[in-house]
Order: C-alpha cells, then structure tokens, then sequence
C-alpha cells in the first residue's frame, strides 16, 4: 500500500468544507426498496412500486418473484431486483414513471443521466421499442435486443442541461411491427453532474474534422483500408498513418475490435481533402467494439476524435460511448447528422493509466458504429507531483541494537523526516534527505513512526 503526504491535500480537503451541495437522486434508482413473491411480478398481483407509478399496474412489475419469467437473461446490474416494463398488441403504449422524477437538479447545471436495459428472451427474439422521456421532452428512441445468457445488460447515458431543479422521468415501451409481446428490462438508474467529456458534431471537411496540428498527435490512424493497399493521410497537417484490413492494431499503440471492413460512397467524398480519402472505407463491429490506446501518460489530459458517417435515415441506430478515465455514458445515434452526412465524437479525459479502453455499445442487436478514422491529441502534460509517497518501510536488526528502519519513498525533490514513538511528540531527525532509501539504525523503541516533508516546510498540523 502507498502512503501519501501531500500539505496541499490537507489545506484543500479542509477549504472544500464550506457546505452542502445540492446532490441530484432518483428515488429507488435500482428498485431494491421493494420484494415481490406472486408470480410472474406484476404490481397488481403484488404491491406498488416504491418511488415509481404506472396506470398499467396489469403489465409492469418486478422480477425475481417465485421466479424469473422475464428476466430470463444477462446478469442483473445492480442487486437483486430488475423492473420490467410489458407491452403487447392490446395494451398500446405503457409507461413507467418516477413519482418524484430526478430531484436535486440546479437549474442551468448539465447531468449525465444513465441506466442498463435488456429485453425479456422469447421465440422471434421481439426487440420491444423503448422511449426516455427527461422533462417530459422524448430524448432518445431504440429498440432493445436481447443480450442472451450472462451477458451484461446494455448502457444508455443521456447529457442534459436542467430546466428546473425536479425534472420528470418516464420510460416508454411499444410493440414493433407484428408483435403481440414485447417486455423491456430496466435496471440502475444514476445521474451525476458532470463537466461533459463526451461530445459529438458534424464531420464535412478538414475544416470541422477539429484535427489542429498546433496540438501534439500521440495517435492518428486511417482505417479501413483493402490489404496491400493502406496509404497515410495529411488533414490540416496532422498524418493520418493508413492501417488496412480489420479488426486494425499497431502493437504499443492501439487496437480496435471491429472485425469487418468495407469501402464507401458518402457525401464527404465531394470535399476532395485529406477528410475525403479518411471517409472513403470504414471498419465496422457487430453491436459492440473497443477501441484501446496504448502508450498514454497517466495524468496527462487527451481528446480522442472518432470518425463515422451515418448509414441509413433513421434515428434508431444509437450506440451508447464511454471511456475508463470517465463515469459519463453518451447514447449517439450513428445517423444524428443524416444518412452519408459525418459525425464526429469526441472524448475528452485525464488518462488514468497508460492505456485507455473507449467501449461503443449498440442499443439494438448487431447494428454496427462504422469507424473510419481515429486521432487522439495531447492537450495538457501530466502535472509534476507535488506529492510524497512513501512506497514501503522495512524493519529489521540494527547494526548494533535494537531495530534499522528502511523507508523506500518517491519525491518531487529534497525531504525531512520527522519521527515519533507514541504519535504525540514528533522530532526532525534528518534534513534535506535527497534520494531513497533513508535508513535509521539502531532504533531502541519498538514503536515508531514517520513523516516525510517537502525540506523547509513545518511538521503539518493535524487536519
């Protein structure tokens, strides 16, 4: 275990306690507050659900109760209990909503609202149609699939900007096409304030590619290539180096799971820039993808521009895009810009290791995000630690008696360690210490106990 000191640490854990903030909540956001037993789970067979309402109490529920009849696959997200949400040929539209919708908002604040969703597994495998309604404003429209066995139940994370400090919630559900019964599985609702990291906006040109060669490229790659015949790309000055075939991968610096490739036909062509060659093939997936950076710098600050171009006109095509460095999910829809029109994500993060895993999900079945292009550019060095840590301490024999202490630490510059036997009184045994290890011999109290300053500064007050 790494120990830390760090007095700036101290000085602003003790400045942030100037009172409370608002906290945003949905109540019984994983409908863990409630245990149904009558089966199949309907409400009108059990009881009310906590913190949720619905006028058909005939069609929704929970489940587990004395058996699992619809959720009958994926591993439930959070807990035990997953709410369930059934439309059939009779029932029309049916909705869920929280009674007292997303509280704790402040108005003019952006949330990322997220949750998991499944479909109940049954003959035809009918992919019930679901609707999010935030404020009742209908945000986002797809229909869900099925992710079979123990798979995880899918991400959907929706960014909006608060209106008022209650906004309503509501899930929708209606059946598609000829289908008499269609049951949608909802589970963990979250919302978090955030600073959004997860954007997305047109992609015509070189122009609003947002590639600034000013900036420095620890990755940029032209995907999507026939074999043999991968060529490297200038956009606005930044080389886009060809990667052909699929399921694309340079070892040391990225690799990415779309396993199909083709060329394309799209409006981008028209530009005749460097966008034009990047847009003219594509990789793609079957409903889920990685792409993982290699050779980051943990600390550092990163935008990762990835390139599609929509297929097909309906909305309907969303995946949802999220990053390890971050906790906000954005549902895309492939086609927000039109069919042959380009769009442009981006992700913004603080890089938490030296790799970086960007995951793309597919709300409906094997629709695939088509991925023509990826750059990822430096925007901020990691700052130089002004912290000490102690790695680890070692105790044994002293030379002459008692015990010899080793202490192993990492430092952004000169130390003093102090040094105590009962944590009350503490004294400076040795001053400007310049590497690691230090080592005190000869310790006749068989208790002890240390801090490390930056050289110079006060032994810190207790916090």
């Amino acid at each position: 275990m790494k120990l830390k000191h760090s007095l700036i640490s101290l000085v602003s854990l003790a400045l942030g306690q100037t009172g409370l903030a608002q906290t945003p909540a949905i109540a019984n956001h994983s409908f863990e507050l409630d245990l149904f037993t009558i089966f199949p789970g309907y409400i009108d067979r059990n009881a009310p659900i906590t913190g949720w309402t619905t006028e058909t109490v005939d069609r929704i529920g929970l489940n587990p109760a004395s058996g699992n009849p619809f959720t009958n696959n994926g591993a439930v997200p959070d807990g035990a209990n997953v709410g369930f949400i059934q439309a059939t040929d009779q029932t029309g539209v049916v909705t869920l909503s929280s009674i007292e919708g997303i509280t704790g908002l402040v108005v003019g604040n952006t949330y990322n609202l997220t949750f998991r969703v499944n479909s109940r597994l049954i003959a035809n495998n009918l992919n019930p149609e679901m609707t999010l309604l935030i404020g009742g404003i209908e945000v986002l429209q797809d229909s869900i699939n099925s992710v079979g066995t123990t798979q995880p139940y899918k991400p959907v994370g929706y960014t909006f900007l608060a209106s008022a400090e209650t906004m309503s919630l509501e899930i929708s559900v209606n059946v598609t096409g000829d289908s008499t019964d269609e049951t949608l599985l909802v589970d963990d609702f979250m919302i978090h304030e955030i600073q959004p990291e997860i954007t997305f906006s047109p992609w015509n040109d070189d122009a609003s590619s947002g590639i600034d060669s000013s900036l420095l490229y620890t990755h940029a790659f032209n995907l999507g290539q026939e074999s043999g015949m991968a060529s490297d790309v200038d956009v606005n000055g930044v080389t886009f180096v060809g990667i052909a075939g699929s399921s694309p991968a340079l070892e040391g610096a990225f690799s990415l799971n779309m396993p199909n490739r083709t060329g394309d036909l799209n409006n981008l062509l028209d530009a005749a820039d460097g966008s034009s060659v990047l847009a003219s093939d594509f990789v793609f997936n079957g409903g889920f993808g990685n792409l993982i950076l290699e050779g980051l710098t943990p600390g550092a600050t990163y935008r990762t521009s990835i390139f599609s171009v929509g297929f097909g006109n309906s909305l309907d095509r969303n995946s949802t895009i999220f990053g390890t460095s971050t906790a906000e999910e954005l549902t895309i829809s492939h086609n927000t810009f039109g069919n042959n029109n380009g769009l442009r994500v981006d992700y913004e993060f603080v890089a938490s290791a030296d790799t970086e895993t960007i995951s793309i999900t597919a709300l409906q079945g094997n629709q695939t995000f088509h991925t023509y292009a990826f750059a990822n550019a430096l925007l901020e060095e990691a700052p130089a630690s002004t912290e000490i840590v102690i790695n680890s301490s070692l105790a044994e024999e002293g030379s002459l008696s008692g015990n010899l202490v080793t202490i192993d630490f990492t430092a952004p510059g000169l130390v003093d360690v102090y040094a105590s036997d009962d944590l009350m009184t503490w004294s400076q045994i040795a001053t400007d210490v310049a590497s690691s290890p230090f080592i005190e011999d000869n310790i006749a109290d068989p208790k002890r106990f240390y801090v490390l300053v930056t050289a110079g500064d006060p032994f810190p007050a207790a916090p």
